[in-house]
């Protein structure tokens, strides 16, 4: 079998955004949006694919079920201490996985080019703000960081949708609950979380889903 963690150590030792396991390919890190093949690990045959699912999925009975079900799967992995988005889809019936490496710590607003104007709409009484943008544009990291930001400057209750949770918020000024969206997760659908956020007397609530 491929030595999963191995390749888990190295990604963050290269300080690596992604990391692709495909059939056929040898493991390979998105480091500073460069491909790099691991020439050191063996190519993916198929038995390495279903063991590497086994690993991430470790045996979770509703995981496994809307992967056959969706024919795809998004979840968060804990590794060591670092947290891991794992996507898992099919690719000629094998699975694929593409796993996104989540930064413990959040840069600062002012690292991310964002206008102030932004940092200041967190302080209206009420208001939509949408995060969008292209994959690996930084809309995760840009959404975080404005929770963080209010975090450490309000005093609110904050409740977050997320599908899957990346970024591990701890409570600071203000206080934050959040909550994983899916089939064995905390609520079982956005519309679910949505309705019953109104009986939990948040003063900001936010949604985030991965696309598809």
């Amino acid at each position: 079998m491929i030595a999963i963690e191995k390749v888990l150590d190295t990604a963050i030792e290269q300080d690596a955004s992604d990391i692709h396991l495909i059939c056929g390919l040898k493991p390979t890190l998105r480091v500073m949006r460069s491909l790099n093949l691991l020439e050191e690990m063996p190519v993916l045959e198929e038995d390495d694919m279903y063991e590497i699912y086994d690993y991430f999925v470790r045996g979770n009975l509703d995981k496994d079920e809307v992967f056959r079900k969706k024919r795809k799967l998004d979840c968060s992995f804990e590794y060591k201490d670092i947290r891991l988005r794992v996507n898992i889809s099919y690719s000629n019936e094998i699975p694929v996985l593409t796993l996104r490496i989540i930064k413990n710590t959040l840069p600062e607003f002012e690292e991310l080019g964002v206008p102030d104007v932004v940092r200041r709409m967190t302080y209206q009484p009420q208001g939509l703000i949408l995060v969008t943008g292209k994959t690996n544009s930084g809309k995760t990291t840009t959404l975080n960081a404005l929770i963080n930001h209010i975090n450490e400057t309000q005093n609110k209750k904050i409740l977050t949708l997320e599908n899957p949770v990346e970024f591990k918020h701890t409570s600071k000024n203000s206080i934050i609950v959040q909550k994983e969206i899916g089939q064995g997760r905390d609520v079982l659908t956005f519309s679910d979380g949505v309705k019953n956020s109104l009986r939990e007397d948040c003063d900001i609530l936010v949604i985030r889903r991965n696309k598809g």
